[in-house]
């Protein structure tokens, strides 16, 4: 018998042997993985690699591109073809379509002397209509994969109609003194699809005005302000959903303007409405989470003072698709009215581009002070939208910076402008409320009223000799 004295066990000689090449082959036979390291990604309509152990590839299917479909890169499909009536359909401009190639290539370390054995993996199912080369010596493994067949495999859909987020891993083994290595990286695959062929739920928001639609996706209302060669996307309302869109996982990364101008002075903006497309001049505004609303700008810039502009938003998620646009005046159902999309850009109105209001600023300490806020949306309602108005704020602009100064290098000076500045900002507050006329007329009741009770109490007791 033979014993092996360690772990009190004792073996006949044809078990030992046995279990000694069993004992042998785990050794010579083992196996181990190892990470492998992005190089590139193309063929996709976007892609996050801000976490490099396991980046994020995204595919947008909407509409059908007219040219640039080579099978290497990503189409415009963002046409402003005329679809059941209307041009402004979702579209994406870096569109993935079924032939097109997603190309991947990873760095690996791989067993001189080997012959590699590379795969895709979507969970336990290897995907076998890909392409994959060994290039660089040696250590970048370049994998090709139709979008047709990630798709296929991915949700059940070669024709990439059907949404899905899954993991997808890529790798290789290699093989040295009986030894095996795996070397493989993950990546995340979101693909969505919005069908174009006739209007459906996710062509146009429902305008929500100022209160938030949970029937909505993304941003459901804004109102184009006029400033100096630029419009605001003013009065900006996000949807119960905030930025989420309809595939898990995934959210909206841009608000897209589409802007049209007059093509003749005092075009009627009817006609300038019906232009717009989604191939239109556009411009993007990206998301910031942290702000309210969660925008890192809200400025369409690069446009020409006095020429009359329409515009309408949509929705970008980070596959690219555009989605969810305005419901332009006409379409039914729709409450937008052309006032809330076309403006004009003027050098006067666009005195308060930096958003100073120098006096209120001094005063209050900052120009994002609330107090601040409310004179300037006094001034956005009442003041611009008169010419008196306009010419008082040019004139204000003008001169004010001299006393704000002042203000500002005194506690003293601030606190009696604040006092000073209360009475007009409670008039602010409620003419944005309630209406300058109807604010005017109440205030000026509660004057009269005041007047009279004090001429009664005071001045008829000091008459009848009683004070």
């Amino acid at each position: 018998m033979a014993l092996f004295p360690r772990i009190g066990i004792q073996m006949g000689s044809m078990t030992t042997k046995a279990f000694l090449a069993l004992v042998g082959g785990l050794f010579i036979s083992s196996s181990s993985f190892a990470t492998m390291t992005l190089v590139s990604i193309s063929g996709a309509s976007n892609q996050d690699i801000s976490d490099a152990t396991k980046p994020k590839i995204y595919g947008g299917f909407a509409g059908t591109c007219t040219a640039g479909m080579d099978g290497t890169s990503t189409c415009d499909s963002c046409t402003g073809a005329d679809i059941g009536g209307s041009k402004l359909w979702p579209c994406n401009k870096t569109n993935a379509y079924v032939n097109l190639n997603l190309v991947v290539r990873t760095a690996f370390q791989g067993a001189a002397g080997t012959s590699p054995s590379p795969f895709v993996k979507i969970g336990d199912n290897k995907l076998t209509t890909i392409t994959q080369t060994i290039e660089d010596g040696g250590t970048v493994l370049n994998t090709q994969i139709p979008w047709g067949a990630l798709c296929g495999e991915a949700s059940g859909d070669a024709n990439c109609k059907t949404n899905f987020n899954k993991e997808v891993v890529i790798g290789i083994d290699t093989t040295a003194n009986g030894s095996t290595t795996t070397e493989s990286l993950s990546f995340t695959v979101i693909s969505r699809f919005v069908d174009t062929s006739a209007a459906g739920t996710e062509w146009f928001y429902t305008d929500c005005n100022t209160t938030a639609s949970a029937d909505n996706s993304g941003f459901c209302h804004f109102k184009a302000y006029p400033g100096d060669g630029k419009i605001y996307a003013d009065e900006l309302v996000i949807s119960a959903t905030k930025l989420a869109t309809p595939v898990a996982g995934l959210e909206y990364s841009n608000l897209v303007f589409f802007t049209e101008a007059e093509q003749t002075t005092g075009e009627a903006e009817t006609t300038i409405l019906a232009r717009l497309s989604n191939a239109s001049t556009y411009y993007n505004v990206s998301v910031n989470k942290s702000a309210d609303p969660p925008v890192a700008d809200d400025r369409i810039t690069g446009l020409d003072n006095g020429v009359h502009y329409c515009t309408v938003m949509a929705n970008q998620d980070t596959t690219g698709i555009i989605s969810f646009f305005t419901p332009i005046p006409g379409t039914p159902g729709s409450p937008v009215t052309v006032a809330e999309l076309c403006t004009t850009p003027s050098e006067v109105i666009g005195l308060l581009d930096d958003k100073h209001c120098f006096i209120a600023t001094a005063a209050f300490g900052s120009d994002m002070a609330p107090e601040v806020q409310s004179f300037r949306d006094f001034r956005n309602k009442f003041l611009l939208s008169h010419s008196w108005g306009r010419s008082f704020v040019k004139f204000y602009y003008k001169h004010s910076p001299y006393y704000a100064n002042l203000i500002a290098e005194s506690e003293v000076s601030k606190g009696l402008v604040r006092v000073g500045l209360w009475p007009l900002l409670f008039f602010a507050r409620m003419s944005v409320a309630f209406g300058f006329w109807t604010t005017l007329m109440i205030l000026s009741l509660a004057t009269l009223s005041m007047i009279e009770l004090y001429r009664r109490l005071v001045l008829g007791r000091r008459f009848r000799g009683e004070l």
